[in-house]
């Protein structure tokens, strides 16, 4: 993943619901697996683990959001466990036949989620960040950013 693309999900996250950082980490899980298939594709191994290995650790982030009083949750850990199982199969075997069909649940299971988050009232999961601001600023068609803020921490 690119400096510019962590970038891009730091800001998400910082502005992001409870419920929108699930969506962000299933972006997350199906960008790595994505990356995995690619990689396999072109017989690396070594980056097709490393993407692996980065799915894997969003897929335990997932799995210890969950919260098992309700009863959706053992559902859905059953199909994160699933879905990190055959992550590792993959790397096991060198093979990532059935990754595809690891991003299609994931896929559906996002969806699902961002409905869900459209309707979170709770505003965002972190307090005390910097507020981006973007517009053209500086010559035609040029989007400058610029953060303002006087405390950088961050608090959950």
């Amino acid at each position: 993943m690119t400096n510019e693309r962590i970038r891009e999900y730091t800001l998400k996250i910082t502005n992001a619901s409870p419920t929108g950082i699930i969506v962000i980490l299933y972006d997350l899980a199906i960008e790595y697996i994505e990356a995995a298939l690619d990689c396999f594709s072109k017989k690396d191994h070594d980056g097709a683990r490393e993407q692996c290995t980065n799915a894997g650790r969003v897929l335990g982030d997932l799995i210890s959001s969950l919260d098992f009083t309700y009863g959706i949750s053992f559902q859905l850990f059953r199909i994160y466990e699933y879905i990190s199982k055959e992550v590792s199969m993959a790397v096991i075997k060198d093979d990532g036949s059935r990754l595809g069909d690891m991003v299609k649940l994931l896929k559906s299971l996002r969806e699902s989620f961002d409905k869900l988050s459209e309707q979170d009232q709770s505003g965002p999961a972190m307090s005390n960040t910097q507020t981006v601001y973007a517009g053209l600023t500086y010559g035609k068609g040029t989007l400058n950013e610029s953060m303002s803020g006087d405390n950088r921490g961050f608090t959950v």
